[in-house]
């Protein structure tokens, strides 16, 4: 049977990325280029679920109202074609993760049992939809935003 450790030390050695050591709570954390932060586990060593953090959503309010609205909009309008969910992450959650008040997260999930290309372009997906994110909320230093249907290339390579 493969392990969770198993499937990220290949993905590392792929990607051309230093293998991380298990947290605490089982987890891997990757910190890679333009705040592309990934974090992997398994809590029960079928399924992997991939979370990354987005941003702190403001106080209730008009503000995170809005915000909200935006991003269930460009999450209805992505779903048929993007595995990666967008979601909010309470504050007791986010403090148990070292941050502080409610913020948005983006996850998914792939079978630890997926073959290994799959596995990786599971990753390479993610990260691509994280990229997308991060620039569509304004907290990327990329320049442009490509649309988010022609992301195809690989992150590995570090086209996205």
């Amino acid at each position: 049977m493969v392990s969770l450790d198993d499937k990220v030390r290949a993905l590392a050695v792929t990607a051309g990325w230093k293998t991380p050591r298990p947290e605490q709570d089982g987890s891997y954390s990757f910190q890679l280029e333009d705040g592309l932060d990934l974090k992997l586990f398994s809590p029960d060593g079928r399924g992997c679920f991939l979370l990354a953090d987005l941003l702190a959503l403001p106080e209730a309010g008009y503000e995170r109202d809005s915000l909200l609205r935006k991003v269930a909009g460009q999450q209805a309008g992505i779903c048929r074609e993007r595995a990666s969910v967008v979601a909010v992450e309470r504050r007791e959650d986010a403090v148990a993760r070292g941050l502080d008040g409610d913020r948005l997260i983006l996850q998914s999930r792939v079978s630890v049992d997926a073959p290994q290309q799959q596995f990786d372009a599971a990753v390479r997906d993610f990260l691509n939809d994280l990229a997308w994110w991060k620039k569509s909320l304004g907290d990327s230093p990329r320049e442009e935003l490509p649309p988010m249907f022609s992301m195809s290339g690989t992150f590995f390579g570090g086209v996205y």
